[in-house]
């Protein structure tokens, strides 16, 4: 467990925070990290940080532009845009974007667009396609950080769906949200099931966000942040910790959250004791390296560990 990257003192836009990263391969010693950095407005964009996977992450180079442009008034970006994952389709490389759009603070929407990039992960572009998520019926506030994989010919997804705002154990309105599965064909039609693929176990938990999906050779693995309510006496119930879980078929999950821990778990004061959280998970070469964000919802910064096999 290693701090690869936390906010610089002298970035141009970049103040604070840094999440959802997702880890895209150039070569086998050049690994691209799209990550979601905040400006002074507390809005989100994308921050691209190039890394040496053979030295240990090391830093290559950051991003000081804006990669992508931040929608108008009323635009469902207009409060913040990032990326959540790439797939190949046709011979191209498409990447799944995101938006927010603060209606009356703090409520927030979410939703989901495709973006094509011209040179592989630098800077991007809003597709000129419909959406593939917004508030509906469906999802009641959005929804989004969706991954995607292609599956015996159809496309799946797994994303985080907006429920609703609600106060609970006498703290502040907040969002609650789960992970919901859809299939499709095309890319452009979507079918979503009506039960969640990775449920809220109430009253303990409030939001599940960020699944990550690999497909194994028993089938298919999940890891994903859950975290409890805001409380007003117990603050900590609302940090983030990474939880996981398996499936035959890649829509019916079973929960294995125990199955996940860190070997050498993080010690009081370290970047990442209190929170552990939006993981995105890469196999190279038979060795799978988790990537994730640490206290204060990535305030402190983005890491990584290397699975270690079971005894």
């Amino acid at each position: 467990m290693s701090r690869i990257l936390e906010v610089p003192s002298d970035h141009p836009w970049w103040v604070t925070h840094a999440q959802m990263p997702t880890v895209t391969k150039v070569n086998g010693a050049h690994w691209r990290i799209c990550l979601a950095g905040r400006d002074v407005q507390n809005r989100s964009n994308i921050i691209v940080a190039d890394v040496d996977p053979t030295q240990g992450m090391k830093v290559l180079s950051v991003s000081q532009d804006l990669p992508l442009a931040f929608g108008g008034p009323g635009a469902l970006d207009r409060d913040g845009v990032g990326v959540s994952c790439a797939i190949d389709h046709e011979g191209a490389q498409l990447w799944v974007g995101g938006g927010m759009n603060v209606r009356d603070h703090p409520h927030y929407r979410i939703s989901t667009f495709w973006l094509s990039s011209p040179d592989g992960g630098r800077s991007f572009q809003k597709l000129a396609r419909p959406p593939i998520l917004v508030a509906g019926d469906d999802n009641p506030l959005g929804g989004g950080i969706a991954d995607i994989l292609r599956i015996g010919g159809r496309w799946h997804m797994w994303f985080t769906s907006m429920r609703n705002w609600r106060s609970t154990n006498g703290g502040p309105s907040e969002p609650t949200y789960d992970i919901r599965h859809a299939v499709s064909d095309d890319l452009q039609h979507w079918t979503q099931d009506t039960a969640p693929a990775i449920a809220l176990a109430r009253p303990r938990e409030a939001g599940i966000v960020r699944p990550c999906v690999l497909s194994t050779a028993d089938g298919f693995e999940m890891w994903y942040s859950v975290r409890g309510p805001e409380h007003r006496t117990d603050p900590a119930s609302r940090a983030y910790r990474i939880g996981y879980a398996t499936s035959s078929d890649a829509a019916a999950w079973t929960r294995r959250d125990t199955g996940f821990s860190f070997e050498n778990p993080p010690e009081h004061g370290d970047w990442d004791s209190d929170m552990q959280c939006y993981p995105h998970v890469v196999q190279e070469d038979g060795q799978r390296y988790l990537f994730y964000c640490g206290n204060g919802f990535g305030r402190s910064g983005i890491g990584y560990a290397v699975e270690v096999a079971a005894d």
